[in-house]
């Protein structure tokens, strides 16, 4: 049901494409002018942006704390503390923080204005409410963010009305991103009192934020109204005081040519995730403004299934590695906007080693020769290598229905290694709800993923935790390694150790040297192929303003956060 709803949304907003695209006389040509409002931001109007995805998990911030419902959420929901693009903290509903030096207490000092949309007040006891509720095994969010992110808290104690005590069983480098992302989303206590549908739902839920919700379409369309009394906003923001537009309108549209289309044509203000081939369209373009940046979130990787299939070889993996020239590839498919990867970390993370650059290009023979010493000398009717058995060799990958770029760049990974190594790459499609049961099953060879997480201990931690072929996963000193998307499902005690360690550590330079080693032996062993690193992207219209706000801070993915958005 819900495909046949974005393809009849889509459909109608083809139909106002190609009408707008008539009305036009010519198409705008590229460095013809372009560029935001030189005026001064001004109150009112809407603001309307569309989207690729919807939130698949609901629109709860605790539950629902995925990428694509923190494109949203946000905007109705506040946290202790904000995070900037070089992955410093400032205050929001906290007003200052101490960390001991063991790295085991964080003392908050809170605001004492701030007020939910309901009209509860915020203080410590809404705190202690929502954190007890975050690590609590009982809790629906428990098994998707409390035992990852939340599993270290031993206690939460309200020292006075504004002030609160979190203590932790083990330093955690990655807890003050965990506080400030949507998943340290506090709301008001009242509405966490609710049934396990409620609470897995985000129905009821209030925020603090400075957009309340006001009208869902289910897998079509979000609406918020401003918040008049709005005058906490974080430190990261342009402005104090409630938000420039009354209204904002999120449109969810997977197709990137009809969010190009409406934008041309009026229809919204502002779109996510340009494809390369629209970005003409609005780049240097008289009417337009257009944005992009890199990302520290961890980079688009294929994941090989180590437990299953022929990807068990090193061998085999190593030959998927070098078989394809990815970096021709890479800049085929995406026109030289996207970068070619090499680590599992972006240049754009302060723990970045650009000594990873270039460690494994491609070499077409040797993947040859390595599928050679691997057993895969036979050939069948269609030229697929086979085995001795007469078994073609055959990678299924199993995916999350792909956007642009990956959709693409996976497309012409098939026909490469095919063409180059007579390996059959079968591609699996699924909706995000159903890819964990077939994650579990254990039927496929490669996933690719970008694993999100606001800091990189969560992202490799999860990816790369030890995790069992039915995707059980544990701890270590009560931090939680593996998770339902480590799709290579290494079990390696070394890798866990080091990750642990990272996640421990609060020196930069400790924790950069651990990551190296983590990433060193992922590339020696050929348990993930990087892809490619983010480009986000954003256009608008030249009415719009503080266009690069609407880049959350450090991962710089594209979402809808409106505060400081003004239109006229």
């Amino acid at each position: 049901m819900r495909r046949q709803l974005i393809r009849a949304l889509s459909l109608a907003a083809t139909a106002i494409l190609i009408a707008g695209t008539a009305a036009c006389a010519s198409d705008p040509e590229p460095g013809s002018g372009g560029g935001g409002p030189t005026t001064a931001p001004a109150d009112g109007g809407t603001f309307t942006v569309a989207l690729d995805s919807y939130p698949s998990r609901g629109l709860s911030p605790h539950y629902g704390a995925a990428f694509e419902a923190s494109q949203v959420l946000r905007n109705s929901y506040d946290s202790l503390v904000s995070e900037d693009a070089e992955e410093q903290f400032h205050p929001w509903l906290a007003t200052s923080w101490t960390i001991s030096p063991d790295g085991l207490t964080y003392d908050f000092q809170l605001r004492d204005d701030v007020t939910f949309h309901n009209g509860e007040k915020f203080d410590a006891e809404a705190v202690k409410a929502n954190i007890d509720a975050l690590r609590s095994p009982d809790y629906p969010a428990w098994t998707v963010l409390g035992l990852l992110q939340y599993s270290s808290v031993s206690a939460v104690d309200v020292v006075d009305p504004y002030a609160v005590r979190i203590t932790l069983s083990t330093p955690r480098a990655d807890f003050l991103s965990t506080l400030g992302g949507l998943s340290g989303a506090i709301v008001a206590p009242s509405t966490l009192r609710a049934d396990n549908a409620k609470l897995t739902s985000g129905e009821g839920f209030v925020g603090s934020g400075p957009f309340m919700l006001d009208k869902v379409v289910q897998g079509q369309e979000i609406t918020f109204r401003k918040n008049p009394d709005y005058h906490w906003g974080p430190a990261t923001a342009t402005h104090q005081g409630a938000a420039y537009v009354d209204r904002l309108v999120v449109k969810y549209l997977p197709e990137a040519s009809t969010r190009a289309g409406l934008l041309r044509s009026g229809e919204v203000d502002a779109i996510g995730t340009v494809k390369a081939t629209d970005i003409g369209l609005f780049d240097g373009v008289d009417g337009f403004h257009y944005e992009q940046t890199g990302s520290a979130a961890s980079t688009t990787v294929i994941m090989f299934n180590l437990t299953h299939g022929p990807t068990q070889d090193v061998r085999v993996r190593r030959a998927l590695v070098r078989g394809v020239d990815l970096s021709a590839l890479i800049e085929n498919v995406t026109k030289d906007t996207q970068d070619r990867a090499w680590s599992l970390l972006s240049p754009d993370s302060k723990y970045f080693d650009p000594r990873h650059d270039d460690t494994y290009p491609a070499d077409i023979d040797q993947a040859n020769s390595l599928l050679d010493d691997a057993g895969w000398t036979g050939r069948d009717g269609d030229g697929y290598r086979t085995d001795a058995g007469g078994s073609r060799l055959k990678v299924r990958l199993l995916a999350t229905i792909p956007t642009y770029p990956l959709d693409d760049v996976l497309a012409a990974w098939q026909a490469e290694i095919r063409q180059n190594l007579g390996a059959e790459v079968e591609l699996e499609y699924v909706e995000n709800a159903l890819v964990y049961d077939l994650l579990a099953r254990n039927d496929y060879e490669a996933f690719p993923r970008q694993v999100g997480g606001l800091d990189l201990s969560l992202q490799l931690n999860r990816a790369f935790g030890s995790t069992t072929p039915d995707l059980k996963y544990g701890q270590i000193d009560g931090i939680t390694v593996g998770s339902i998307v480590a799709g290579s499902k290494l079990a390696d005690p070394q890798v866990d150790q080091w990750l642990v360690q990272a996640t421990k550590a609060t020196d930069d330079t400790t924790r950069a040297g651990l990551f190296d080693k983590v990433t060193e032996f992922l590339l020696d062993n050929a348990v993930a192929l990087p892809l490619f690193t983010d480009r986000n992207s954003v256009a608008a219209t030249s009415d719009v303003h503080n266009l690069t706000t609407l880049f959350d801070a450090p991962r710089n993915t594209v979402n809808a956060w409106a505060y400081d958005i003004a239109v006229n």
